[in-house]
């Protein structure tokens, strides 16, 4: 049994779907306990949702946070994150205490290959494995956050978890007394506390488990340490993780893998484009073909 973990509100709950459908479907003969942290969801949704994990044979389990829990928490009007963000910081003390390992999983990616060897990773002596950033956060964030920079730093939307090392750091008050004292440096929202306080315990992960939008760039800033990963990562990657602002579902994502998921996400019955964005898409990528074409045309 995979105990996977995700964290929605009302606004996330198609793009939960998607990533779940995408989780269902690359790895299909492993039985799946689901469990969504909430706020802000209606029955209606939960149901949605219920109905598309029992379908594919997941349990599934809904885990209601008060919106007054997170709404002092930082967050700015230029953020492209919601709140919801925070959600994941609560987990160790809402999944049952029987429950010691998980698989924490964002709603912006999508699975494109069996997570099971991520699964059996042995994580009993750390906290949690996770993918390292690239440049500058590796270096910057660690000042501002006030440890090391030699621990570097770790995304935050694909983590396989200790839940009993969480709960032995009772990390929730940890969480809590961490965002009280350092509210102006946190930047990041909950990735920033969670390296701040787990970055001794924590272990990195290839890049092909959590393939960001910076590493689809020509020429990322990659640390020369990591180029064989990276290169690796993108003949063969396993999460697809759409990180930056332009989210696939809108119509200005330059991603290369936005279609694909578009054609996934209807593919199983999620419904994550409004029609005013296809139609803005569809002319933006004709309009992107003529430019490109005109920039190959070789003067005689």
């Amino acid at each position: 049994m995979i105990d996977i973990v995700c964290s929605i509100d009302e606004n996330y709950i198609e793009y939960c779907g998607v990533m779940l459908a995408s989780l269902f479907v690359h790895t299909p003969h492993e039985k799946f306990r689901i469990h969504i942290i909430c706020s802000k969801v209606d029955k209606t949704g939960k149901e949605k949702l219920k109905v598309f994990c029992e379908a594919h044979q997941a349990e599934v389990y809904f885990y209601d946070v008060d919106y007054s829990l997170i709404k002092d928490f930082p967050i700015r009007k230029q953020d492209h994150l919601s709140l919801a963000a925070y959600l994941r910081l609560f987990m160790s003390e809402l999944i049952p205490s029987h429950i010691n390992k998980i698989l924490y999983l964002d709603c912006d990616l999508m699975v494109v290959d069996s997570i099971k060897e991520l699964w059996e990773k042995n994580i009993d002596d750390i906290a949690v494995a996770a993918v390292e950033e690239r440049s500058p956060f590796d270096t910057e964030s660690p000042v501002v956050l006030k440890y090391p920079a030699e621990y570097s730093y770790f995304n935050s939307g694909v983590m396989l978890i200790n839940l009993q090392k969480w709960r032995e750091k009772e990390l929730v008050k940890a969480c809590k007394s961490y965002i009280v004292s350092n509210y102006d440096n946190i930047k990041l929202h909950d990735q920033d506390v969670l390296n701040a306080l787990l970055h001794k315990e924590k272990q990195f992960i290839s890049i092909r488990w959590n393939l960001m939008d910076f590493f689809l760039y020509a020429c990322p800033e990659v640390q020369p340490e990591r180029k064989n990963d990276w290169d690796n990562a993108l003949k063969s990657p396993a999460i697809i993780h759409f990180t930056g602002k332009r989210k696939p579902w809108m119509y200005n994502c330059d991603s290369p893998f936005r279609d694909q998921y578009i054609q996934f996400a209807k593919q199983h019955g999620w419904h994550v484009i409004t029609r005013k964005n296809a139609i803005h898409y569809f002319f933006r990528k004709i309009l992107y073909k003529v430019i490109n074409k005109k920039k190959t045309i070789k003067v005689k």
